[in-house]
């Protein structure tokens, strides 16, 4: 009487001997499989009455599956149980994982089984089988090709039709970002201008009032000098008045002047050429232009300026490179106010330092602050669209620094940034610089 355990293996050791026959070509095989059928052997399949009273009419199927089936398949048993219900009568369950080359293509189909085995003759013999095909469906009368075609038929199907919704999907977020693209650049231009009608009010008050003033002294000195003992001094006093008032009209008329220039810069595409830009002139203009636009929100916040003489020319988009170094001073303004605020009247000098210096063949731009510095982490993530760590409701949809590490890798130039919560942030824009006394490439930036 064998052990348990050696029944346990005799029936595998049958049951994949199955399998392995009905993988293999030729009729050899099918006569494999045939004999390892009992003389009274029943079995169902999975398609509508598709039942095989006896081994004559299961080997007719394994007949017409072979002839049908344009290639041997491989197959490995994915899990079997074997149970053992009285001396020389065992119960199995099992799945096998068949794979079968069509089209270049493999195709899988993975059948349940349920088959008793009875012992005769010290043979283990298929006495019923019982097989599913849980992932390829048959109908009456099909074979396994047939219910393989039918599973391809639908999945091409089903391929077709993501592939729409999912080309639809691409086609909407595509429109969807280049809308978000102009909204951060409309945002980014209404920040900035919404505090520039009160700062050009400034510089046209200086102009219309010293120009009034100047009038008047104008006036003075004209009797002065009119009369019949003038009084030279006093003309020569009122002069000295008019041309200090006529240099501050001048000073506030060029700030009123570069504010505009500075906003229509910025609110224009970029559809200008590159050209020679003077990185100091740059920097300088649009510090001014993100301070200006702030207004009176930022009192207090100490401006460092920190121009290398050395730092020459690049080439580049005037209005680009300038939106960039705006979008950094405006998120340093940022951080330091936010710093203020938490700091809830402990000392705290908010600073924002914007440097310029020339390494080797390239100029770097730096802007750093004392602020509330990045979140753990953030660094890794801070140029990805979208990604943004201001609070819900404030700043805009986190496609500023994305934008701006295009517009400076459009340069062959990079962006880095060194942080530590608290500690305030420092970002280090590098971009190639014009060698000097090469001759000029490009129309020159009248910046």
């Amino acid at each position: 009487m064998p052990t348990p355990q050696e029944t346990e293996a005799e029936v595998r050791d049958a049951v994949l001997a199955f399998f392995r026959a009905g993988s293999e070509p030729g009729m050899e095989a099918v006569d494999a499989t045939l004999a390892l059928l009992a003389d009274d052997y029943t079995g169902f399949g999975t398609g509508p009455n598709d039942y095989y009273p006896d081994r004559a009419s299961f080997g007719a199927h394994i007949l017409r599956e072979r002839a049908l089936m344009p290639t041997a398949s491989t197959f490995e048993v994915a899990w079997m149980r074997v149970r053992e219900l009285r001396p020389g009568l065992a119960l199995v369950a099992v799945q096998v994982r068949f794979s079968i080359a069509m089209g270049g293509q493999t195709h899988v189909v993975e059948p349940l089984g349920t088959i008793v085995l009875e012992r005769r003759d010290g043979r283990w013999l298929f006495a019923h089988f019982h097989f599913a095909l849980g992932n390829a469906a048959q109908q009456e009368g099909d074979t396994l090709l047939h219910a393989l075609q039918d599973r391809n038929r639908q999945l091409e199907e089903e391929v077709a039709r993501r592939t729409a919704e999912l080309e639809g999907t691409l086609a909407e977020l595509r429109a969807t970002q280049s809308r978000l693209v102009q909204q951060e650049k409309l945002a980014g231009l209404g920040r900035l201008t919404a505090g520039i009608a009160h700062e050009i009010k400034n510089p046209l008050n200086f102009v219309n009032n010293f120009a009034a003033l100047s009038v008047e002294l104008a006036d003075e000195a004209d009797e002065a000098l009119a009369a019949p003992t003038p009084d030279t001094a006093e003309a020569r006093a009122l002069l000295a008045d008019l041309r200090v008032n006529a240099e501050r009209v001048v000073e506030h008329g060029r700030r009123a002047d570069s504010i505009v220039r500075a906003m229509m810069q910025h609110a224009r595409g970029g559809t200008e050429p590159v050209r020679r830009v003077e990185v100091n002139a740059l920097v300088e203009e649009h510090l001014r232009f993100a301070l200006d636009a702030r207004g009176d929100e930022e009192p207090g916040v100490e401006a460092v300026r920190a121009y290398d003489p050395a730092a020459g020319e690049v080439e580049a988009v005037p209005q680009e490179l300038g939106r960039v170094v705006v979008n950094l001073i405006s998120n340093a303004l940022d951080a330091v106010t936010a710093r203020a605020a938490e700091a809830r009247g402990e000392p705290y000098a908010p600073r924002v330092v914007v440097r310029t210096e020339r390494a080797g063949g390239a100029v770097r731009i730096v802007v750093a602050d004392n602020g509330v510095g990045l979140p753990a982490g953030a660094e890794g993530r801070l140029f990805e669209p979208f990604y943004t760590t201001k609070p819900t409701g404030q700043g805009n949809v986190g496609l500023g620094l994305s934008l701006a590490r295009d517009a400076v890798a459009a340069l062959g130039g990079e962006i880095e940034v060194e942080s530590r919560e608290g500690s305030g942030a420092t970002f280090i824009v590098t971009i190639p610089g014009v060698v000097p006394g090469d001759a000029a490439s490009v129309e020159p930036s009248r910046v």
